[in-house]
């Protein structure tokens, strides 16, 4: 998923009466330029225990950035991606679980996900950025050939991966993000800490409540206008987000989302301006918003109306004026998008 995703943090400032608690606000760049921020409200531990939890929880993404980011030539990610056919790769344990859970989402998504698209963010430019012509259809064929998870095997009993075809490379943007929400939540709740907001670059999981006793909220922004969409109250439950309106290039005079579509070999086109995904890991919300951004619209929905527990708001260009189209799945259907987005003027990080 993606990118500097226009998912904001609305931070309550109103104080709980008669309570004494600690507060504590951290945020540093991780995984190239994308912010981490983590906010953590606690009732027991004093200021210099809340912060230890932090940082031990920025020690995490660090090191799963470290292992799954495909610009740092050491990492699992580049050192697969470097390997030759039928050469079996050992990984950390983590990097395994990301790819295992990449092929579970892959499958269920009957390939809209799929890890294995590095090859043509090649070939459209996007990776490394480039200049391009517009691939033929041949070109596009040629690449394609050697997309798909199944041409990578995974030996869970070592953490072992092995390549089918030298010429498939992996890219685990889309999901990466997201465990390293959940990494960083679930050693926080290790420290002790029970009311905490994790965020990396728009994908986010909240646990507990606010300082004020109540679900963080979490604003979404609107994909064609400087306003929010709407604004979700969470406990305990993670939201992703993924849109086309950050990162594209121009080829030709004609703008092309970097969202790839493993299906086709082109990148998406279905009109879809942004899906957020909620469920309870970020894991799996990352990958699902990803995954829908490809589905579209109908193929999405239906897909979230059979996940128990999960639910996704889908927007969609209609016209050349940046109107749009909402999708909301059944869970959220009592959402008021304009209600609940009155009064607010600008997202508060």
């Amino acid at each position: 998923m993606s990118f500097f995703l226009r998912v904001t943090l609305l931070i309550e400032v109103s104080l709980l009466c008669f309570v004494s608690f600690t507060v504590r606000r951290m945020e540093e760049p991780v995984m190239g330029p994308i912010m981490a921020r983590i906010t953590a409200v606690s009732t027991r531990m004093s200021t210099e225990k809340t912060e230890s939890a932090l940082l031990a929880a920025f020690t995490e993404i660090h090191k799963i950035d470290a292992l799954m980011s495909k610009y740092k030539p050491d990492s699992d990610v580049s050192r697969l991606n470097r390997s030759d056919a039928g050469l079996w790769v050992r990984v950390d344990p983590m990097t395994f679980t990301v790819l295992e859970e990449s092929q579970r989402i892959a499958k269920l998504t009957k390939g809209a996900f799929d890890v294995t698209a590095l090859p043509l963010s090649t070939l459209w430019g996007f990776w490394p950025p480039k200049d391009t012509d517009v691939p033929t259809d041949e070109e596009i064929r040629a690449v394609l050939a050697h997309v798909g998870c199944e041409k990578l095997s995974l030996e869970r009993s070592s953490h072992r991966l092995m390549k089918s075809d030298p010429e498939t490379k992996v890219d685990l943007g889309g999901i990466a993000k997201g465990y390293a929400v959940d990494k960083a939540i679930e050693v926080l709740k290790q420290k002790g800490l029970r009311n905490a907001l994790v965020e990396i670059g728009g994908e986010a999981r909240a646990i507990g409540k606010n300082k004020s006793g109540k679900p963080w909220r979490i604003g979404v922004l609107h994909p064609t206008k400087p306003e929010y969409l709407t604004v979700l109250e969470l406990s305990n439950k993670a939201v992703a987000t993924s849109g086309d309106y950050m990162n594209f290039v121009v080829i030709e005079g004609k703008r092309y989302c970097h969202l790839m579509n493993p299906r086709t070999g082109k990148p998406i086109s279905n009109d879809l301006c942004s899906v957020t995904v909620i469920a309870d890991n970020c894991t799996q919300a990352d990958a699902l918003a990803t995954a829908i951004s490809v589905m579209g619209a109908e193929e999405g929905l239906k897909l979230i109306e059979s996940l128990p527990g999960i639910e996704t708001i889908i927007t969609k260009r209609v016209s050349e004026a940046d109107e749009i189209k909402v999708y909301i799945s059944t869970g959220l259907k009592g959402l008021d998008i304009a209600r609940e987005c009155e009064g607010i003027q600008r997202p508060v990080r």
